[in-house]
C-alpha cells in the first residue's frame, strides 16, 4: 500500500525520526511537504468559509490549522491522482506499531469497501467499539460510537478520496473534524480495535504555536462572538449536529 507522510519542511527532526521508523518496518513512503502556516498565500487564506465557521466556533482557524487542512487535502489528492485503490496518510509525529505493515497489507488485500479507516484510537471514557469485520493478522474493523476527532493516521480508499474532495473546495472546520464528520460528509468510516499509530510529538505542537488553544487572552476570536446571538447560534448548530450524528451512527453497523 502506498504511504503518504505529511511533513513540515522546518520539522526536519520529525522527518528523520519517521524515516527511521519506516525503514525499520520495511515501509516505503512518499513525503508530502506540508503547507506552512507562516507562508500561506491570500488565495489559500480565502479558502476558509468564515460565514460557516462562525456557527461552529468563536475562534477563526489559525494559519497553521489552515496549513494542516491544505496538507491533508494535498495528500488525499495525490491518492486520487495516483490511480491506486487506497493509501495510508500519516502525520510526521507518530510512533508506529510493529504490526502496522501486516495490518496495511491485510486491509489492502481485503479490498476497498470503505471510505476511511482510522489507524489510531484515543480510548475515550464511555466510548463503544462495535466489531464489524475481522481481517488476517488480528486486525478488527468496527464502528466507534460516536467517532473521534484526530487525523494522525488513516487509510483512505479511492472512493473516499473522491467523496471527500468533492466537498473540499472551501472549509470551515479543522481537517480532523472535517474528515470525521460522517453525518455531514457521508464518509463510511471504520475504527480499529487496537491502534496501529500513536501521537508522539514530545509536547511540541506546530498547530498550537499560533492557535493558543490554552491561552484565551492571546487567542483570536470573531468580533461579537460572545454576544447572545452568536452563542445561541453555536448552541443550535451543536444540537443539530448531535442529532444528525446519532441518527447517522445508528445506520452504520447495518451496512
Amino acid at each position: 500500500m502506498r504511504i503518504y507522510v505529511i511533513n513540515l519542511a522546518r520539522a526536519a527532526e520529525r522527518r528523520e525520526k519517521m524515516a527511521r521508523q519506516c525503514a525499520a518496518l520495511g515501509l516505503a513512503c512518499d513525503w508530502i511537504e506540508a503547507s506552512d502556516g507562516r507562508a500561506l498565500t491570500e488565495a489559500e487564506l480565502a479558502l476558509v468559509d468564515h460565514r460557516k465557521r462562525r456557527f461552529l466556533s468563536p475562534y477563526p482557524l489559525s494559519r497553521n490549522e489552515i496549513g494542516c487542512w491544505l496538507s491533508h487535502r494535498r495528500a488525499i489528492g495525490q491518492l486520487l491522482a495516483s490511480g491506486a485503490a487506497m493509501a495510508a496518510v500519516l502525520e510526521d509525529d507518530l510512533k508506529l506499531s510493529p504490526d502496522l505493515p501486516a495490518a496495511l497489507d491485510a486491509i489492502e488485500r481485503a479490498g476497498g469497501d470503505f471510505d476511511l479507516i482510522d489507524l489510531h484510537r484515543k480510548f475515550r471514557k464511555n466510548e463503544t467499539f462495535v466489531p464489524c469485520r475481522r481481517l488476517p493478522g488480528g486486525v478488527t474493523l468496527g464502528r466507534l460510537r460516536y467517532g473521534q476527532m484526530c487525523a494522525y493516521g488513516y487509510v483512505m480508499s479511492r472512493r473516499g478520496a473522491a467523496k471527500f474532495l468533492a466537498g473540499a473546495d472551501r472549509f470551515a472546520d479543522a481537517v480532523d473534524k472535517a474528515l470525521h464528520s460522517y453525518w455531514r460528509n457521508g464518509l463510511d468510516i471504520y475504527a480499529l480495535e487496537r491502534p496501529l499509530v500513536e501521537n508522539d510529538d514530545a509536547g511540541v505542537s506546530y498547530i498550537d504555536e499560533d492557535r493558543h488553544q490554552d491561552d484565551g487572552a492571546r487567542r483570536d476570536t470573531y468580533p461579537g462572538a460572545e454576544t447572545l446571538k452568536w452563542r445561541a447560534a453555536r448552541q443550535v448548530t451543536k444540537l443539530v449536529n448531535s442529532v444528525r450524528k446519532r441518527r447517522a451512527y445508528r445506520a452504520l453497523p447495518k451496512r
